[in-house]
């Protein structure tokens, strides 16, 4: 279940490194954190070797940023990938927001991804 004041990230295609909106928590999470799912899908490369890693930053400011959960990288490729990212995060901060990291020397790189705090665990 998720609430729409929840969303990190809308659904939203990407083909470089993309830092999305602060969520304003108001005063971080609850000690045992809250649950963070990204889905993605039409992960695709034209060529070479690339790859995205989703990252859940944090800040007390919404100006200075610190990645609190780093995703393990999905490497890019011809065929098409889709999935779903669960973990959980746990922070002081008031503001998070999800961010998509491209890295490699491959053409064409794209993923199509939403992000949202979850209500309960996955």
């Amino acid at each position: 279940m998720t609430d729409n004041n929840a969303i990190l990230q809308a659904s939203v295609t990407k083909t470089s490194t993309f830092n999305g909106a602060a969520l304003d928590t108001g005063e971080g999470t609850p000690r045992r954190g809250i649950p963070v799912r990204v889905i993605y899908s039409a992960a695709t490369n034209a060529s070479g070797s690339n790859s995205v890693t989703f990252t859940v930053d944090v800040s007390a400011d919404n100006s200075t940023w610190y990645t609190r959960v780093e995703f393990n990288p999905i490497a890019l490729s011809t065929t098409a990938q889709s999935g779903e990212l669960n973990a959980t995060i746990e922070t002081e901060s008031r503001y998070i927001r999800l961010s998509a990291v491209f890295a490699g020397a491959g053409s064409t790189p794209t993923i199509t991804y939403q992000g949202d705090l979850t209500m309960s665990k996955p």
